[in-house]
């Protein structure tokens, strides 16, 4: 998902659709201990979110600064998913995950293995923008954009193709 698709999201005013940004973020000072009740908050929260009607929960991790770290995408992910699985939450809503530790095809497929629905790399997309503009990169934005995203469809499709089928079931 590009950054202007997840603004859409983020921004829709429709009939039905209502979106909700939960930061996947803990207070550094706080250690280990930080981490989990962070993790446990963000459950919480996305629990509620799906009680309010939210269709859409964006976990990012954008706003991280010198007093709060990132929760790790994958581990925020899975964690928010079981957790609204046994609150018989889960299928009420999506998980769309912005992070910028999404770089390779490896990272966007354990995430949707372990419940996302959505990504948006947006630490990638900046790379992006940097090479282009610097002009290390013969390519306009756009069209380097959808090369990404393309190689990174076709990793994904490349991985899927070889689950076997009979471990599946």
């Amino acid at each position: 998902m590009t950054n202007t698709q997840l603004d859409i999201l983020c921004n829709i005013r429709y009939k039905g659709f209502k979106s909700v940004k939960l930061p996947m973020l803990f207070e550094v000072s706080q250690g280990c201990e930080g981490l989990k009740t962070a993790l446990d908050r963000l459950c919480m929260q996305a629990e509620q979110s799906v009680a309010d009607g939210v269709n859409y929960i964006i976990l990012s991790d954008k706003d991280v600064d010198e007093t709060h770290a990132p929760i790790p995408s994958l581990l925020a992910v899975s964690a928010v998913h079981h957790h609204l699985i046994s609150a018989q939450k889960r299928v009420q809503t999506a998980l769309v995950v912005e992070s910028g530790e999404i770089r390779e095809v490896m990272h966007a497929a354990l995430l949707l293995g372990f419940g996302a629905s959505a990504l948006n790399p947006y630490m990638a997309f900046a790379v992006l923008n940097e090479l282009v503009a610097k002009k290390e990169v013969q390519l306009d934005y756009a069209t380097a954009e959808k090369n990404y995203i393309k190689a990174i469809c076709k990793g994904l499709f490349k991985i899927m193709s070889k689950i076997d089928r009979k471990s599946v079931v």
